[in-house]
């Protein structure tokens, strides 16, 4: 099914490259991660309780980010929460305006790019150029973004990735194409679906607005979204054509609170059940090996977890944030017993005389399980991101699916996008991440090292608009020091420039 809808997408987007381009604006139904800056201008209208639209699932539908812009009082803001309204609201109109087309192109080079990504969008591979066009109406939407990259570590020179088609169906967006998307408030990582790896082919249906339940004895739930997605994994894996099951759901029961709930699960693929009965057992999370299926019938790899985001101040200055993850279920029982964790803080306000405003983050998180109601007991090593029988793991064309460090490691990370009241952006982080450090003994499937090592960087990145476009560029330093050889470490000078038109 997944596959031949993937076809049948790659048919659509094909023919839809002989569309005439005009010097029209892009309309996106939604907003795709990537956008440091813009991320965090929606977190300080959120923070000063005007935008109540959860904005920890990305992508946003634009629509329902538009309907509380809609409805906030500009008098009421001042300050920096004014100067992101003004930002926010000139994207959206950008953004939503419908039945045109435009080109779109982008060219990057870069010297060692960055492996372990986090949430910005920055290259993958040394030289890419990519082209295509964007067009929608009130209820249909296309992209198209073709990409020729050079010397890629997957193998793949041409990319669709970021295309799709999507239809806004009564309030609800059914998609078919290689979104990005990621789960969860980290600004570094996300323990259960990041932008570290490439996107996969995949059909997805998600509410375009976050309108709270009109029924009273639901109305605590306040507003929430909801998106769910099934896609092929057709990357080379022990289990070939693996399909990849995710949901999420996220509420605001109160001003300055998110609450996420997330499940992704692996199943099907060659030799394993693809059947209603597979997935129905998967739903209700019966996957116990020996306790309720056997070998034969288990349905998959899950994972399924619960994360928060809370800014207890009207002024916005702080918020504070964790993610738990579990990897799949207990023997004998259907508890999740094996947990990563992710925590941070982000504080804001303004800079340098108050000429700009930061928003900077400070961040933990770790791989390595921990087993117990709540993940604070005995270490479980080699069990994030892996699995018995679909032994490629939780992971895509070599990156992991989740955390960009992949299992069995723990990261400190402390980064800030600074915004200039001419609305230049500067991004500064410096990171330190303990890569597969729980077992000594080679790992040849960690995605990193199968050995422990340590890993540091410091990198700077900026981003200007210029008259036909934007410009991004960045400088860092990295650290790799091997646990065992220390002919391995390594040192070294990385950066990419890139010139976006859209």
């Amino acid at each position: 099914m997944v596959a031949a809808a993937r076809c049948t997408l790659r048919g659509l987007l094909a023919s839809a490259v002989a569309v005439a381009l005009a010097d029209t604006a892009v309309a996106e139904p939604w907003l795709p991660p990537g956008d440091a800056a813009l991320r965090a201008d929606l977190a300080t209208l959120a923070d000063a309780g005007v935008l109540r639209t959860p904005i920890t699932t990305w992508p946003i539908p634009w629509k329902a980010i538009g309907e509380q812009l809609d409805a906030i009082d500009v008098a009421r803001l001042d300050g920096w929460a004014l100067d992101a309204y003004r930002r926010v609201e000139a994207r959206a109109e950008h953004e939503m305006s419908a039945g045109k087309i435009t080109p779109y192109t982008r060219v990057s080079f870069a010297e060692d790019p960055r492996v372990i990504r986090t949430f910005d969008d920055t290259p993958r591979e040394e030289a890419e150029v990519g082209a295509g066009f964007g067009w929608s109406n009130d209820r249909f939407a296309v992209q198209l973004n073709a990409t020729r990259v050079w010397d890629p570590a997957d193998g793949d020179t041409f990319r669709l990735d970021g295309s799709y088609l999507s239809a806004d169906l009564g309030g609800w967006i059914v998609s078919a194409g290689y979104p990005e998307r990621w789960w969860g408030p980290g600004w570094d990582g996300s323990l259960i679906l990041s932008t570290n790896a490439r996107p996969i082919p995949q059909i997805a249906i998600s509410r375009a607005r976050s309108t709270p339940f009109r029924p009273r004895w639901l109305g605590w739930v306040g507003p929430w979204s909801l998106t769910s997605f099934i896609g092929q994994l057709d990357d080379e894996r022990d289990v070939d054509d693996t399909l990849l099951f995710g949901a999420r759901f996220a509420f605001k029961p109160v001003p300055g609170l998110e609450v996420g709930l997330s499940r992704a699960a692996q199943w099907c693929g060659e030799g394993r059940p693809c059947d209603a009965e597979a997935f129905g057992n998967l739903l209700i999370g019966r996957d116990n090996r020996g306790v309720n299926v056997d070998e034969e019938t288990e349905p998959g790899n899950q994972l399924a977890g619960f994360d928060a985001r809370w800014a207890p101040f009207s002024s916005g200055i702080a918020a504070f944030y964790l993610q738990w993850i579990g990897e799949d279920s207990r023997q004998g029982g259907p508890q999740i017993g094996s947990w990563l964790r992710q925590a941070g803080v982000e504080l804001a306000g303004p800079f340098a005389r108050g000429d700009w405003h930061h928003r900077t983050h400070i961040e933990v998180a770790e791989t390595i399980c921990r087993e117990g109601g709540v993940g604070l007991s005995n270490q479980k090593p080699r069990c994030a991101y892996e699995h018995s029988i679909y032994t490629t793991g939780y992971r895509y064309e070599g990156r992991s699916l989740g955390h960009g460090m992949d299992g069995d490691g723990r990261s400190y990370t402390i980064g800030s996008t600074l915004t200039s009241v001419e609305d230049r952006v500067w991004r500064v982080s410096l990171r330190h991440i303990e890569i597969n450090r729980v077992d000594v003994s080679a790992n040849l499937r960690h995605t990193l090292s199968p050995t422990p090592r340590d890993f540091s960087e410091l990198m700077l990145m900026h981003s200007r608009a210029l008259p036909i476009g934007e410009l991004r560029a960045a400088v860092g330093y990295s650290r790799l020091d091997d646990a065992i050889d220390d002919r391995l470490d390594e040192r070294s000078m990385f950066g990419w420039i890139e010139f976006v038109v859209d």
